[in-house]
């Protein structure tokens, strides 16, 4: 995610592929019926990407018959990688010689980006910078690294990413970390080691997942004051995941439905218990609507046991819940509704306007005893830049409509942040 503000500065006078040479003219075909035998597949307007990376992503290949379902797919997939700004996609039989042609016009997004990724909201803030590529050496390889900053203290992050490991429909992370995250009660500094592994099958409707994480915590005195006495431990997390469905992108719109469940178990050292379990759900619904309109939810479900503090849940105007506090409330069992109705109101090659109105909602045990209730409701705007990979400015004031949300004083609160909420 990008911040739009440094991005505008950072535009070049032109689109890498405007120096490209012209692409030679396409063949004159006719219109084909699908099913359709494809003798070829052509590959036009790559400056960077390996044309590789191209065929990888395509459910088909040469010589073989698709339905019209397989050919649409070809498209999504593309998209969805988020290399390109552009996916123009013809099927024809070649005049004279009958041969069925598989054409893809293609116009690269800019992959080799700074990040400076913030957010504000809930009288809390951060801001990370760094630079990040998502397509090193055009093979749709990802590495990145960036600076935390999160109210006084520092932290930094560096990532390695293959969408396509051992060149199948595998998604393999590999994370680094030392970051600071300010609680009511203390700031919990953690070095992360991490990797996940997602593999992808049914046309991508289907994903299982597969992570485990070391962590070292150390939860430093709220004040600053001397950490040499502060508690400190290790945690390791095994997590299972699926998720079905699939949210598909087409420029600045999304669509789709997608349910994840994911089960942790964690063994700690710091805290009362030895190990608990962790059970969370997400439920994603988006849709279009004519030309403009993107309607969205998302639900989320989060449970677990007898967790130490620092590993609990924490909902608050930061994170999920715009217009209530950051850390609003802590807790081992909770239930949430975003939903939002989305506007382009301007969509052009550089940038593209967004407005949203939403609703947030949720529901948390709390660790002191009772029930939670947490409502809002707000307008946004979202200026995104649709070239670069989820890349833009979110603003969005939310107005909380329960009473107790106005702790600390803000009513109604700000939030700001990059790219878009869910």
């Amino acid at each position: 995610m990008r911040a739009l503000l440094l991005l505008l500065l950072l535009l070049p006078a032109s689109p890498a592929w405007a120096d490209a040479p012209a692409p030679l003219p396409l063949e004159a075909t006719e219109a084909v019926a699908f099913p359709v035998r494809v003798d070829r597949i052509v590959v036009r307007g790559l400056t960077r990407t390996r044309e590789e990376v191209v065929r990888r992503e395509l459910p088909f290949g040469a010589g073989d018959t698709i339905d019209e379902d397989t050919w649409q797919f070809g498209a999504t997939r593309l998209w969805n990688t988020s290399l390109f700004g552009q996916v123009a996609d013809s099927i024809g039989r070649v005049v004279g010689t009958g041969e069925v042609v598989a054409t893809y016009v293609l116009e690269e997004n800019w992959t080799l980006n700074p990040l400076f990724s913030f957010a504000i909201g809930g009288n809390a803030a951060w801001v990370r910078a760094g630079a990040s590529d998502n397509n090193v050496l055009g093979r749709f390889i990802e590495l990145g690294a960036q600076y935390e900053r999160f109210g006084a203290y520092n932290g930094f992050q560096a990532w390695a990413r293959d969408p396509r490991f051992l060149g199948n429909r595998l998604d393999w992370v590999v994370i680094v970390d030392r970051l600071v995250r300010p609680r009511p009660d203390f700031a919990d500094r953690r070095l992360r080691i991490g990797t996940e592994l997602n593999g992808l099958t049914w046309n991508d409707r289907l994903r299982l997942t597969a992570k485990v994480e070391a962590l070292y915590d150390v939860l430093l005195p709220v004040d600053g004051s001397d950490d040499s006495g502060s508690p400190r431990g290790w945690a390791v997390l095994s997590e299972w995941g699926v998720r079905i469905g699939r949210v598909d992108t087409v420029r600045v719109r999304q669509r789709g439905v997608s349910l994840e469940v994911r089960q942790t178990v964690v063994a700690t050292q710091l805290g009362s218990a030895n190990g608990f379990g962790q059970g969370w759900l997400e439920l994603l619904a988006l849709g279009t609507l004519g030309e403009r309109w993107n309607l969205g939810a998302r639900v989320q479900l989060g449970i677990q046991g007898d967790a130490p503090p620092y590993l609990q849940f924490y909902l608050g105007g930061l994170t999920v819940v715009r217009g209530y506090i950051d850390n609003f409330v802590r807790t081992q069992r909770y239930a949430l509704l975003n939903a939002e109705a989305r506007f382009t109101a301007f969509d052009s090659h550089w940038i593209s306007l967004v407005a949203a109105g939403f609703v947030d909602t949720a529901v948390a045990a709390q660790a002191t005893g009772g029930v939670q209730p947490m409502l809002a409701t707000g307008v946004g705007m979202r200026f995104l830049l649709p070239w670069m990979v989820k890349t833009g400015l979110r603003v969005d004031g939310a107005v909380p409509l329960l009473a107790a949300s106005c702790t600390g004083g803000f009513c109604p609160n700000l939030s700001i942040g990059v790219y878009q909420f869910f």
